[in-house]
């Protein structure tokens, strides 16, 4: 049986699916990159990473997983710890009416 955060990242990126979301699960191995969030994706050209958490887990993440995440915001891409498929949603389109409106 899958665990919880597996099933979790499964129904937030079928939901992100049927927004019209590009996006893909990241499987852990010693050929990835350490530190990468769970779910990646492009949503109307605007580039988006989440890392999907049970909500009583939400702040264990790691430094490594803090410091990708900062970079990948640094580079303007949205990424945020997410809990449920709607938080993962409105992120995603916030992200997107927020960068189309600053011109970028």
């Amino acid at each position: 049986m899958a665990q919880p955060e597996s099933r979790l990242s499964r129904k937030i990126s079928a939901r992100l699916r049927l927004e019209g979301a590009f996006c893909f699960k990241v499987w852990g191995s010693e050929h990835m990159m350490a530190g990468l969030p769970d779910l990646i994706g492009c949503y109307r050209g605007r580039f988006f990473a989440f890392e999907t958490k049970m909500p009583d887990k939400r702040s264990n993440t790691s430094v490594v997983q803090e410091r990708i995440m900062q970079k990948i915001r640094d580079a303007g891409g949205l990424s945020q710890v997410v809990c449920t498929e709607q938080e993962a949603c409105d992120a995603m389109i916030e992200h997107w009416r927020n960068s189309r409106h600053a011109g970028k």
